[in-house]
């Protein structure tokens, strides 16, 4: 069996034609610029459809990457369940009920956290 070499590629152009001489012309007329500025009126005909705005409501303008670590959205549950427990401690009736619970919901879920948090470290260590 014999065995090809591996530098494969075009050797040489055997047939040439005419066409594959034309090229862009040098001179004459240029074609109409692009003109990428804003224009009001764009803004009025072409206006975004709710698909398109939805997102662009409920997506902040500023994003702090760091918001996105677990250990920071743990913080952030924690200081949010301390905080109401702070106000529930103010109220009285219903509202303090509310905002207990509240509390309780958000210390369960750091809880759980944590479980998730030794379940992962279990898995990995095998």
């Amino acid at each position: 069996m014999r065995i090809k070499p591996l530098h494969v590629g075009v050797e040489s152009i055997t047939q040439w034609e005419v066409e594959d001489e034309v090229h862009l012309p040098k001179d004459g007329p240029l074609g109409p610029k692009f003109l990428p500025i804003y224009r009001p009126l764009d803004e009025i005909l072409r206006r975004p459809s709710l698909d398109e705005r939805l997102p662009n409501l409920l997506q902040p303008e500023l994003l702090d990457p760091d918001l996105l670590q677990p250990s920071a959205l743990s913080d952030a549950r924690m200081e949010a369940a301390a905080l109401f427990a702070r106000a529930a401690v103010r109220q009285h009736g219903r509202r303090r009920e509310l905002l207990e619970l509240a509390s309780n919901y958000l210390e369960e879920d750091v809880g759980l956290d944590d479980e998730i948090r030794t379940s992962l470290a279990m898995l990995l260590r095998g």
